[in-house]
């Protein structure tokens, strides 16, 4: 018992006694840029602040880019990174607590044909891992880092996801528009052509007039 409450007594002396400073982030005053040039205070939203579905409110856009996001093979990489980082935190939690074993241990004898002896013995033990010089606290901090690492990389891949189908979805509608817009145009030069041919039997006009339409009909 004596030992147990040195121990502890121990324990709460050193953790007062780390050779490391916890790092303070420097107060910076308002400024902004590589030239110090005081900051905006005023509005300072930007597109980041809003969700994808508040800035692409097309309905078949969006059930597009529910479609990226739930199949990339990318983004369920990056969403499996995650999740391994949060497994690699949660393990450097609980390496502040004290570890038990259990050693159960079971026999039985017989001698002489008498009836059997059942013997039992259950042995326990614990470890407890005192952080006197921080490596726990580090390792902690280094899955932190590791885990915001990742939650921004899949952040960032679901973003450029985003970007690309959204591209890709007003590129085509643009295309479409202008094929439409194609074809409305063939056909009043079909037209024309076929007036100009009219006029040439008629007598009011060339043939060169009619080849003329003819070739940007074509073209």
């Amino acid at each position: 018992m004596k030992r147990i409450i040195i121990g502890l007594l121990l324990s709460a002396g050193l953790s007062g006694c780390h050779i490391y400073r916890t790092y303070e982030r420097p107060e910076l005053s308002g400024v902004d840029s590589l030239y110090r040039v005081p900051a905006m205070t005023e509005d300072t939203m930007s597109l980041a602040d809003f969700s994808w579905k508040e800035l692409f409110t097309d309905t078949v856009l969006q059930q597009l880019i529910e479609k990226g996001i739930a199949n990339n093979t990318d983004l369920n990489i990056a969403r499996l990174k995650v999740r391994e980082a949060e497994a690699l935190l949660t393990s450097s939690k609980l390496a502040y607590l004290p570890s038990v074993s259990l050693t159960p241990q079971g026999t039985i004898k017989s001698i002489e044909g008498n009836s059997p002896t059942k013997t039992y013995n259950l042995a326990a033990s614990a470890d407890w891992e005192l952080d006197i010089f921080g490596r726990l606290t580090n390792a902690k901090r280094e899955a932190k880092a590791v885990l915001e690492q990742s939650q921004a990389y899949k952040q960032a891949v679901q973003t450029q996801l985003i970007a690309t189908i959204a591209n890709s979805y007003y590129t085509l509608l643009m295309l479409d528009k202008q094929l439409d817009i194609s074809r409305r145009t063939a056909e009043i030069w079909a037209e024309n052509l076929r007036v100009m041919k009219a006029l040439k039997k008629a007598g009011q006009t060339t043939e060169m007039a009619v080849a003329q339409i003819e070739a940007s009909k074509l073209s």
